[in-house]
């Protein structure tokens, strides 16, 4: 009706009046709490209200997500969620242990498979009694040491090449592997030089076998896994300078893997890496294998076992034609018979041992 002034003109006039008087704020306010200016709240609310909706929404989104894990775990457990965030630990164990088991894997295998190598064991393996000091024997293995030695180590060597030495022969059972166990523990007993024993025989009864080696890994596994390290592989002995390195556990790829460019690779390696050392390699017999005539281009020097009595002529002849390529090779005659009292020896109770 038009003599019946608007709800909105008494507002309107309420608030002029308190424009007027400077209280308009608090009026505003008690206004809206009564529910009487509906339009003034429509208008006023943004000034008015102290703490919009949105902004409190966004205050409380940052409490919630924060302590919510990765997206990645959150879908791995989608039903569990909330019990995935009360165990975390738990969850987080289960994940991690199947790379943490793969990267310990290969060295608790060597530690493991690695066995304790005794002064028994080193006897089974052909090693003889180096406390008499003074016999026969050691006496001829420290001549043959001297001029290895001197080729390795002397005057014009050439680092990581000359401190290769390749021990064969022309037939099975002449004695290198003897030659090669002895000569190995009488040079590191001297203790001027720190000696490694390769085998490089994957025959079955080789001397690690006798030191219990067998199931270790070693020279061929390095050549079929490139990754592996040799420093993992190698045995330490009762001899403080000497440590053995089994021929591994791929003898039925021995062949193939002896005439790849890897095992050539891995030689020089070796040599490189322990040029301080003195490594021995004991190698299968020439006429039995071409291993050797392999190696021999690699490895510094070769020292040759004859049989005597046993060993043909021809047969050394056709074994030195395979392993000409290496530029320093030395004889030595095994087993044989010794009549005269004019040996090493023979005088060795003169001397204390």
């Amino acid at each position: 009706m038009p003599g019946t002034p608007p709800k909105t003109s008494l507002v309107e006039r309420l608030i002029q009046d308190r424009l007027r008087s400077g209280d308009l704020e608090s009026s505003a306010v008690r206004l809206l709490q009564l529910g009487q200016a509906p339009d003034v709240a429509r208008h006023e609310a943004s000034p008015i209200v102290p703490a919009p909706p949105e902004p409190v929404r966004h205050a409380i989104m940052p409490a919630r997500t924060a302590p919510i894990p990765p997206a990645p775990l959150a879908a791995a457990t989608p039903p569990d969620a909330e019990i995935a965030h009360e165990q975390p630990p738990a969850a987080s164990p289960t994940r991690a242990q199947p790379a943490q088991a793969q990267a310990a894997d290969e060295p608790l295998a060597f530690q493991q498979a690695s066995p304790m190598i005794d002064a028994v064991a080193l006897e089974r393996g052909g090693m003889v009694d180096w406390s008499r000091t003074r016999s026969r024997i050691s006496e001829e293995f420290r001549l043959v040491q001297r001029q290895i030695l001197r080729a390795a180590f002397g005057p014009g060597a050439e680092p990581g090449f000359s401190n290769l030495l390749m021990v064969t022969s022309a037939r099975p059972g002449e004695g290198k592997s003897f030659t090669s166990v002895n000569l190995a523990g009488s040079i590191a007993r001297q203790g001027d030089h720190h000696v490694l024993l390769v085998d490089a025989d994957s025959k079955r009864d080789s001397f690690c076998q006798a030191l219990g080696l067998a199931e270790m890994r070693g020279l061929l596994d390095l050549v079929a896994n490139p990754k592996l390290d040799p420093a993992l592989l190698i045995v330490k002995t009762p001899i403080e300078r000497l440590s053995i390195l089994s021929v591994g556990r791929e003898r039925e790829r021995s062949a193939e893997l002896f005439s790849t460019k890897e095992m050539i690779r891995l030689i020089q390696s070796l040599g490189r890496r322990y040029a301080d050392r003195l490594l021995i390699l004991d190698a299968p017999p020439c006429l039995s294998t071409s291993d050797p005539a392999v190696l021999a281009p690699v490895v510094g020097q070769i020292l040759f076992v004859v049989e005597a009595d046993r060993t043909q002529r021809e047969e050394v002849e056709a074994s030195l034609d395979l392993i000409q390529s290496c530029p320093n090779i030395s004889l030595v005659l095994n087993k044989q018979q010794v009549s005269s009292r004019f040996t090493f020896g023979a005088y060795s109770s003169y001397y204390s041992s």
